[in-house]
């Protein structure tokens, strides 16, 4: 019997593997789990003990008799061994198998970002791990300038790791280094664009790898033609360098490094024509055949004179800053007056972009390339995007830099830590990740925030935070649901009070806020004294029967209601015995929240004063139930 039920199990497993409502996962050897995948565990002869249960966040899958088990990292078979071990203890030569039965894609989400063909966000192949080299090529494939050897990966908890797939070039083997959710691959350029002018063999926009040296630039320009020469670097229309060339040749390794577009000026004392560098398409030495404008000049060097691209224009003038010209979005060029300056020979013009391009992806309203005025941060980019999701993790923010990684925790700007607020710098990639929480507050046991989860319902929220306080405290039929800007009502009522499934699903970053419903204050003669719940067309012997209903010594005769009516108690006095015995339903009034109820007893006798006493305590009683709930 238990080999046909065994032989059934897989025969179930086989074919749910063919349901079009599942994303079902071949099983291969080297494949090991990730939080988030959704896993079929089945019990040879224990129904009980088999069923879907899914990875969580920290790793671990939560099973009956046994609880927690770790998951992550393990193939399905030693998840099998790992459970049948601990079953040991209760069953007899315990059976497991195990079977992945889906995952949600965007959490097996990698970024390619760099040299490749089609930078962005990948989802994981579904089958077996991924390398490296599989995720680039899910990414178009290298670009003719890729850097093969140096390719990072960035990962999730700050761990950089350097590969080098040179060997494919040459038909070896593929890394063995697989990429996990979330990890951003960085493929670094071979080479970078750097202008070579002045006393130089060829002046001209060259190629050099990236790592290059100062010496080995020049040498690409055929070397220097006077060695009296300075060479100046200038990145941006900013000297960022400058050094002689005999100290250069002599040994002397300035520690900078060549950067894109970076302008390599090696002038000298007498030169003659006008020197133009920075961000123009032909930057060199123009001759001066007679007067020639600083606008003419910027036209011959292929200045991007357009409207949306503010610049800064600078005129050096041996060795002295001579002019400084703003030109910003909107602003045609041939308007501006400083422009119509005539240059000398031997002067130096540097274009200065006034705009840097970023990157923005993850969890912000518009993902995608932004350009932004020099001097932005990264919140001004935030911005730009329409802002971030309600599921951004602001805590772990990233951004790549060149192949370097500047990790940023935002909620500490709201303490005053500016720092976590850096200027942004031309090709910066900034990675908004989003967050695994959802938070629930209210008539809970145990509000605040817990790990989401795949597929994770409200109930399944609510049971995280230790259920309702009460079903009598808490207002199921009215559950909200906060997700952003979007709010929503929901009746969980009848599935809390008749274990009716409800598979209203959440999303990360949800609020789910459980009210606590409207009270009245029911003291003295009854069961529970205390608060209890009121709703629409309560009336005093509900309200009463609700508090467990009257004690044997309860004077039924004698009840007080008590209201607050413009912070003044307004007194009825019940005959509550007329109510039941005779249907009087005028001494048993709807109740109202905030209402205050007291039965008096038996043995504390009759009589005006008694009851003066009991309306007092009472009125006491209510005002300061009003007063601490306001």
């Amino acid at each position: 019997m238990k080999v046909k039920w065994f032989s059934a199990l897989w025969l179930l497993a086989l074919l749910s593997s063919l349901s079009l409502s599942q994303i079902t996962v071949p099983q291969p050897e080297t494949y090991r789990l990730n939080p988030g995948d959704q896993i079929q565990i089945l019990v040879e002869d224990e129904p009980d003990l088999s069923g879907e249960v899914t990875v969580g966040p920290d790793g671990f899958i939560r099973l009956r008799l046994i609880g927690s088990i770790q998951a992550v990292g393990l193939t399905v078979d030693e998840l099998a061994a790992q459970i049948e071990k601990a079953l040991r203890q209760y069953l007899r030569e315990p059976k497991v198998i195990v079977n992945i039965k889906q995952f949600t894609p965007l959490a097996r989400r990698v970024y390619v970002m760099g040299a490749v063909k089609a930078p962005g966000a990948y989802s994981l192949p579904l089958v077996g791990p991924t390398t490296v080299f599989d995720a680039i090529m899910l990414a178009g494939g290298f670009s003719e300038n890729a850097d093969w050897e140096r390719v990072r990966v960035f990962r999730r908890d700050g761990q950089m790791l350097t590969v080098n797939l040179k060997n494919l070039q040459v038909g070896g083997v593929a890394s063995e280094i697989t990429v996990q959710p979330g990890d951003v691959i960085w493929v670094p350029p071979a080479y970078i664009v750097v202008n070579i002018v002045g006393a130089v063999a060829r002046s001209g926009i060259f190629s050099v790898p990236t790592r290059a040296t100062l010496l080995d630039a020049i040498a690409l320009a055929g070397g220097v033609s006077d060695p009296s020469a300075e060479i100046r670097v200038f990145r941006g229309g900013i000297e960022m360098l400058s050094i002689p060339w005999n100290k250069l040749v002599a040994g002397e390794i300035p520690t900078l490094q060549l950067q894109e577009n970076d302008t390599l000026l090696v002038s000298v004392k007498d030169v003659s024509g006008v020197i133009v560098t920075g961000s123009v398409q032909r930057p060199g030495i123009f001759n001066l055949g007679g007067k020639v404008t600083l606008l003419g000049i910027l036209a011959m060097a292929g200045a991007p004179l357009s409207e949306q691209r503010p610049m800064r224009v600078k005129v050096i003038r041996q060795g002295q800053e001579v002019l400084s010209v703003r030109i910003d979005a909107g602003t045609s060029a041939p308007a501006v007056k400083e422009l119509a300056v005539e240059l000398q020979s031997g002067d130096i013009v540097t274009v200065e972009p006034l705009t840097v391009k970023v990157t923005l992806l993850g969890a912000v309203q518009k993902p995608g390339p932004y350009e932004v005025p020099i001097g932005s941060r990264v919140m001004d980019v935030f911005g730009q995007s329409g802002g971030l999701l309600p599921t951004a993790n602001l805590s772990n923010v990233s951004v790549n830099r060149r192949g370097e990684v500047l990790n940023l925790n935002l909620t500490q700007l709201w303490q005053g830590d500016l720092s976590q607020n850096p200027e942004v710098q031309d090709g910066d990639l900034i990675l908004v990740p989003a967050s695994q929480r959802i938070w629930v507050t209210g008539a809970v046991q145990r509000p605040g925030s817990f790990d989401y989860q795949p597929n994770m319902t409200i109930l399944d929220a609510i049971s995280m935070a230790g259920g309702p306080r009460s079903l009598e405290e808490a207002d199921l039929s009215a559950v909200k649901v906060i997700s952003g800007e979007i709010a929503r009502t929901v009746n969980l009522e009848a599935a809390f009070r008749t274990g009716a499934l409800s598979l209203e699903p959440i999303r990360p970053g949800d609020i789910i806020i459980v009210p606590e419903r409207a009270k009245a204050y029911v003291f003295g003669a009854v069961a529970r004294p205390g608060a209890v719940g009121v709703k629409t067309g309560d009336t005093v012997l509900t309200v009463i029967s609700n508090a467990g209903g009257p004690t044997q010594d309860a004077k039924l005769d004698e009840v007080v209601l008590v209201r607050i009516v413009k912070d003044k108690p307004v007194v009825t006095k019940l005959n509550l015995t007329q109510a039941i015995q005779k249907g009087d339903l005028s001494q048993s009034p709807p109740v109202q929240p905030g209402d205050v109820l007291y039965v008096s007893r038996k043995q504390r006798g009759g009589g005006w004063e008694d009851l003066a006493r009991i309306i007092g305590l009472a009125n006491s009683i209510a005002l300061l139930t009003y007063y601490l709930g306001r």
